[in-house]
Parts: structure tokens; C-alpha cells; sequence
């Protein structure tokens, strides 16, 4: 979803939340200029010892406090990040980093807050068990040990509901186009005009 939101002539491109540096390799390839930004130090360590991260750049910086120029970008992206910050403040300050005709493509992670957004969390929870059961069978087949990997900082339940996050998305972009997912996902996209 991401990848097919970016926009035609896209230069410039941030990764807010970056982690380890996946969506930043990903965006690579199509994007000359990529920055990922991440608050999380060892995170930051992984992207830029990452093989793949020739001619990224990367911060270790908080994104609502770090300086960079207004309307300078063609593409923001955020995935499984806008939870641990104020969403507000965040998604007003990705929109002020696009330059008109630039996208803000978004996966975030929102918690239930009525009963009619139980039922497409079932899915959810029965492939997340079936996940961790047949991972747990192959490891004892194997006896393989789980590979141990940098968790960076988690935050569950995420503090905003999906009905939430519609209404503060629709407010603060105008158009967005808010489409819920499996897995306590739900993605925004939003073209600056």
C-alpha cells in the first residue's frame, strides 16, 4: 500500500518510526533521497549496519522535535509508529513536511472501542495464535531456538481507538482516504493539495 502511494516524481522521501530500516530499503530503489527517523537508538544502529542501507540516511532523532524544512518532501510514511506519539501533533507535522502534491501513506495500530470493532479483530487473534503454535512446532522439529532479535519500545493497547483515529485523521487531513485492516491495523493516505 505504501510503495503504490508514492507519487509520481517522488525526490524526496521520510520514514517516521523507521525501525530497523525495512520501508527505507523498500523506498530506496524508487526514491532518490530517503531518510528514516527513528527515537530509538539501537534501532537506528541496526538500519545503518543493514547491507542494504547504502545512501540512506538516517536519524536518530524524536520527529516532532527535530528540524526539518517545511513543504521539503514528496512522501512521509509511518508504520506501527504514530501510536507511540502525540497522533495530532505527528500527522499535523508530516502534513507541514509535504510540499503540495506530496503523500503522507500511513499503517498505524488502534485498539476496539465499540463492539462492532470486535468482530475483525477474531481473524486477528486466531492467525496471531496459529502463528506463534506453528512456530512454536517447527522450532521443537528443529530444535532451533527463536533467533533473538532488537525489540524496540511497545506500546499495547495503542492509546487511540479506530474510530479515533478516522475522526483525528479526517480533521487534521482534509480527503484522507481511512481504510481498516486485519491485524489491529488500519492505514491512511492523504495527497497534500
Amino acid at each position: 500500500m505504501i510503495l503504490d502511494a508514492i507519487p509520481p516524481g517522488c525526490e524526496r522521501a521520510l520514514d517516521v518510526g523507521c525501525g530497523a530500516g525495512a520501508l527505507t530499503r523498500h523506498l530506496k530503489p524508487l526514491v532518490p533521497r530517503v531518510t528514516g527517523i527513528d527515537r530509538d537508538e539501537r534501532s537506528i544502529q541496526l538500519a545503518r549496519a543493514h547491507r542494504g542501507a547504502a545512501g540512506i540516511r538516517y536519524l536518530h532523532a524524536d520527529f516532532l522535535t527535530a528540524t526539518f524544512e517545511p513543504a521539503s518532501l514528496d512522501l512521509v510514511t509511518s508504520i506501527a509508529s504514530l501510536h507511540h506519539m502525540d497522533a495530532r501533533a505527528a500527522l499535523r507535522r508530516m502534513s507541514d513536511l509535504l510540499r503540495p502534491g506530496g503523500v503522507l501513506a500511513v499503517v498505524g495500530l488502534a485498539r476496539a472501542g465499540s463492539p462492532g470493532d470486535l468482530a475483525p479483530e477474531i481473524p486477528a487473534v486466531i492467525g496471531t495464535q496459529l502463528h506463534r503454535a506453528v512456530s512454536a512446532i517447527r522450532r521443537r522439529r528443529t530444535g532451533a531456538r527463536p533467533a533473538t532479535v532488537h525489540q524496540p519500545p511497545v506500546i499495547w493497547p495503542p492509546p487511540q481507538t479506530y474510530r479515533d483515529m478516522r475522526r483525528l485523521a479526517t480533521d487534521v487531513l482534509p480527503g484522507v482516504r481511512y481504510r481498516r485492516h486485519l491485524y489491529w491495523r488500519y492505514s491512511l493516505v492523504w495527497t497534500k493539495r
